[in-house]
């Protein structure tokens, strides 16, 4: 499996580590495995990520299986990662990968046990996130569950 080690020097000036050129490495890439170490060097500090991936097809879809609904979904999940990453300063996809997303969709999950069954998801990322997801997940069934009644009572009487 190939890697790639990137080490990220702290940037005084944006008060964070440019990762950046991690994100943007990994956009056609399937992310299997991060490893990072924190060190420091002649008093500035560091990380560095060792990344081993896969190189996706070009133009692979990984939403091509879901249908419009669950893209909607799929949407929804990669506003919020984008914005819970950014509210904790790190890569979105150490919050989740996009396959990861794809995996919540299709199994409808809504709890913490079926949560656990989604590779990646260890014990530290389900504290960090795992009910943040679960939240968003429900509240779009339940919103599609809304949708349907209103639809239903919205039917003219026969």
């Amino acid at each position: 499996m190939p890697f790639r080690i990137f080490t990220l020097p702290f940037d005084p000036v944006i008060e964070s580590f440019p990762d950046e050129v991690i994100t943007e490495f990994c956009l056609n890439k399937k992310v299997n495995k991060l490893e990072s170490q924190f060190f420091i060097q002649e008093g500035r500090a560091y990380w560095s990520v060792s990344v081993h991936y896969e190189i996706l097809a070009k133009g692979e879809d990984k939403t091509r299986d879901l249908d419009e609904y669950q893209k909607l979904l799929f949407e929804r999940l990669r506003e919020w990662r984008k914005e819970t990453a950014h509210k904790y300063g790190v890569p979105v996809y150490l919050i989740a990968t996009n396959l990861q997303l794809v995996e919540i969709i299709r199994r409808k999950v809504q709890t913490v046990e079926a949560m656990k069954g989604i590779k990646g998801f260890g014990r530290g990322k389900m504290e960090r996130y795992g009910l943040q997801v679960i939240a968003q997940v429900k509240a779009f069934y339940d919103s599609k569950q809304s949708k349907k009644e209103e639809k239903k009572d919205d039917l003219p009487f026969q």
